[in-house]
């Protein structure tokens, strides 16, 4: 069996775009957000909210896409809505990942150091989209091969971040359990989309309650070069803990729940021919109570992003499978050169991926995965040539 590559990172990112936009476009989605947006109502009745921070252009994103998170996160569906709360709590794992990778003692790229614009453009864009895209730059770099260590300050400090990365879906999601209104709820969304900078807030005044102690950066210890070590992989299996108790939590919902909305094939498997099959208001969300008072339109709106989310999820799951295990396979300069198929042991640890990713949520395989990944990267010496 070949190698996993980052070039298939290349090709996922390509496969997101089309799946998420592309669909969207020839499903008639698009013209059907664009519409709701151009009349400030959405097809169900409610007023769009349309002021957020005074500055019209900013506005306008963050109407669009308050009204894109508010149709997938709130009470008026089920399996929607479920399959989006497994999707962000995924997606907050993975802004973890790239988080630690950043504060890396060996980053040089200054992309990689600052991954919050990234971060900010997959919550926007789409994550199938830019997210495989960003875990390839990462594969590209050296800094793992320069020094892997993490300044202690900012390991505490990462560990300190990583609760409140992880429940920042709530932002999404608390306002409809809640209910709350829709005015409210979109206020709420605009928040969570400025959460990736949040995470930065958080970590920087952690640093800076640690001043005293360490100073900016604390130093390398010569005597106890991998003192960070321990607050990473608690950080990476906090992160593997509560995104498998969401992912468990949905698998066990479609097993046992009698509402027609929520079960495996609904939640998961794209069917694209949905949207325009919709011709009465019981097209979809069959057994749920909204099904009869749903006007098509907006039954449509739903089902289309829904789709938007499944293609999302399906190519996120695989690129944080390959991304992970790349990581995995080629700590340092350990790749075998010439060697284009993978030994026994790495594909037991992508069998083990692919099994976790489907059990637990490629969120939470990723991460203690990763902790895994962290021991190994202390116990190489860098050695070769470096970029």
């Amino acid at each position: 069996m070949h190698r996993t590559s980052p070039t298939q990172l290349l090709y996922l990112g390509a496969i997101g775009a089309y799946t998420l936009w592309g669909i969207a476009f020839f499903n008639g989605t698009l013209d059907r957000m664009n519409a709701a947006i151009e009349k400030g109502v959405m097809p169900d009745g409610r007023a769009l909210r349309s002021t957020y921070t005074g500055y019209p252009l900013l506005d306008g994103r963050l109407t669009y896409l308050s009204a894109f998170y508010e149709v997938l996160s709130n009470s008026l569906t089920t399996g929607p809505r479920l399959l989006f709360l497994d999707l962000n709590f995924v997606l907050s794992s993975t802004l973890l990942w790239v988080f630690i990778e950043s504060r890396r003692r060996g980053v040089r790229n200054i992309s990689l150091r600052h991954p919050v614009p990234f971060a900010m453009l997959w919550n926007a864009l789409g994550a199938a989209f830019i997210q495989p895209l960003y875990f390839y730059a990462i594969t590209q770099s050296q800094a793992t091969t320069r020094d892997p260590t993490i300044p202690l300050n900012e390991a505490i400090a990462l560990f300190v971040t990583t609760i409140p990365t992880l429940l920042f879906p709530l932002f999404l999601f608390a306002p409809s359990y809640l209910d709350w209104s829709t005015y409210e709820h979109h206020g709420y969304i605009a928040k969570f989309l400025g959460t990736p900078f949040l995470m930065v807030v958080i970590c920087v005044s952690t640093i800076a309650l640690m001043w005293p102690k360490f100073g900016l950066v604390s130093p390398k210890d010569a005597k106890k070069p991998n003192e960070d070590k321990k607050w990473i992989v608690a950080s990476y299996a906090m992160a593997g803990v509560i995104a498998a108790i969401v992912h468990i939590a949905t698998i066990i919902a479609c097993l046992q729940s009698l509402d027609g909305d929520i079960n495996f094939t609904r939640l998961f498997v794209p069917t694209l021919s949905k949207v325009s099959s919709l011709s009465t208001a019981s097209g979809i969300h069959n057994g749920t109570v909204h099904a009869s008072i749903l006007p098509v339109e907006y039954q449509k709106l739903v089902e289309g992003y829904h789709i938007f989310t499944q293609f999302d999820t399906i190519v996120v799951t695989f690129s944080c499978i390959v991304f992970v295990h790349w990581l995995l396979s080629n700590q340092g300069n350990t790749k075998t050169p010439g060697s284009k198929n993978m030994s026994g042991s790495e594909i037991k640890e992508l069998a083990s991926l692919v099994v976790g990713s489907v059990l637990i949520g490629p969120g939470a395989a990723g991460s203690f995965a990763l902790a895994v990944r962290e021991s190994r990267l202390r116990e190489e010496k860098p050695t070769g040539k470096l970029q």
